[in-house]
């Protein structure tokens, strides 16, 4: 999928700011280059985090007026959700102590990222990071945990 994205470069205590529109954060370089380079990066790491995540990434119009004195540029990313680092299904479930149905479970309910190459189900490091991170217990949460979830 391709993501296009104007950024304003502006010039900033000896080096360069890349500030995209329509979007919060931004990058530096050294260089005006450099900071289109660190642009295109940070771009491919946001769309990428989108797909993952399966929302929209903000922003996208065109046209801006440069707002710091600095210089508009269009970046434009070529991303697909196999781009991110991965591991195989059954990687996944020794990485998070389960069992590959369990792994199977949890990509069709959303809890972790995945796509198939062929028949293989890949699984986004990022995504078992985030449930490990999680920590979840095994067995059933408490009532009164199930209580304050639910309400």
């Amino acid at each position: 999928m391709l993501f296009v994205r104007e950024f304003e470069i502006v010039a900033d205590e000896g080096g360069y700011l890349a500030i995209p529109f329509d979007m919060e954060g931004g990058t530096e370089g050294e260089t005006r280059e450099g900071a289109v380079a660190m642009a295109a990066d940070w771009l491919r790491a946001a769309a990428l985090d989108s797909l993952l995540h399966g929302c929209i990434l903000p922003g996208g119009s065109v046209c801006h007026a440069p707002r710091e004195g600095g210089w508009v540029v269009a970046v434009a990313v070529d991303v697909d959700v196999s781009d991110a680092p991965a591991v195989t299904s059954a990687e996944a479930a020794r990485a998070l102590g389960v069992s590959t149905a369990r792994v199977a479970q949890m990509c069709s309910s959303g809890q972790l990222a995945s796509w198939k190459v062929g028949s293989t189900r890949m699984v986004a490091k990022e995504s078992i990071e985030e449930r490990l991170a999680i920590a979840p217990q095994p067995g059933r949460p408490s009532t009164r945990i199930r209580e304050i979830v639910t309400a």
